[in-house]
């Protein structure tokens, strides 16, 4: 290869180019950076921080009271997983956060609720129990209530990194802060009990069931409900998905590449795997495990791939 002439590179660089020849990392490689690690949020740890912010962050003041889980990737100040965000929100008694639409779908996991708290989806009062995944798919108005005399504790997840890397973020309040509940619905398409559709879902290999569910109403998150009896496993596998696993019951531990990380996950807790980490999720004891992930968007785009053995 020759030399280029002086203040080449510098007249490149005056115009905005770059010499594909000489990046100075590569555009191309061989399989996917794992730039984001595996990491391990504990709900006691999450539901303690949000008990004392109840004392000064009022929902007046915040969109929403909720911890954000923020994976330590260098950099980051959000995320979860390059897809996917997870987020512990608090409602005190009796409050009502305001209501608001927005181009991201969303859904809430009902980890700590009495009764008495709920949802509103377009104008429809949905009841939430502990255990329940509740939908919010895009642009569809939803706030939030708490009759009770009890805090209540959920996970929200959402797939705001996407839509912010698409640059197709949009959000609005509602007009009204909050919406009129213009009827209740047990029954809702939005709600789903994840904990008995894994318990009553088929065998899949031993010990093993599994309960995919909300195909309908998200386009980009998949969400499994998947019942382990205490020993069971699920098959060691690499994909080029984002998951983060949910204990709803039980206790699980994740194993990330063969030992180089574990976390033992109990109810609440949040996992996030980010893509193409060698994992295997092993139930210490009988559990229910809500796996939410982008897979519908990666086999839409012809980009999953998965490694796996049992």
């Amino acid at each position: 290869m020759g030399t280029a002439p002086d203040g080449y590179f510098d007249e490149l660089a005056e115009r905005s180019f770059g010499p594909g020849w000489a990046k100075p990392e590569p555009s191309l490689y061989p399989e996917p950076k794992r730039d984001f690690p595996p990491f391990h949020w504990r709900y006691t740890d999450a539901r303690a921080a949000l008990h004392a912010a109840g004392e000064f962050v009022s929902v007046e003041f915040a969109e929403r009271r909720n911890l954000i889980c923020v994976n330590p990737k260098e950099g980051n100040t959000y995320s979860s997983t390059p897809n996917l965000v997870a987020a512990y929100q608090m409602v005190l008694p009796h409050e009502s956060p305001r209501a608001h639409h927005h181009t991201p779908s969303a859904l809430r996991v009902a980890v700590e609720v009495p009764p008495g708290t709920y949802t509103v989806v377009n104008g429809t009062r949905i009841n939430m129990a502990d255990g329940d995944v509740l939908l919010t798919p895009n642009w569809k108005w939803h706030g939030h209530g708490n009759d009770s005399d009890q805090e209540a504790y959920w996970i929200d997840i959402l797939d705001v990194p996407l839509i912010h890397q698409l640059r197709a973020m949009f959000f609005e309040t509602h007009p009204d802060l909050r919406q009129t509940i213009e009827h209740a619905d047990p029954a809702s398409p939005m709600r789903f009990a994840a904990a008995e559709l894994a318990r009553s879902a088929p065998e899949i290999a031993p010990g093993v069931r599994r309960a995919a569910f909300g195909a309908d109403h998200l386009l980009t998150i998949e969400l499994q409900a998947l019942s382990l009896t205490g020993g069971a496993s699920l098959p060691t596998r690499r994909i080029t998905t984002s998951s983060l696993l949910i204990p709803l019951a039980g206790a699980v531990v994740v194993d990330v590449e063969d030992g180089e990380s574990k976390f033992t996950a109990s109810r609440g807790d949040v996992v996030a795997i980010p893509p193409w980490w060698r994992h295997r999720v092993t139930a210490s004891q009988d559990a229910v495990v809500l796996r939410a992930s982008d897979e519908p968007l990666l086999r839409h785009l012809h980009l999953y791939r998965e490694e796996s053995n049992g």
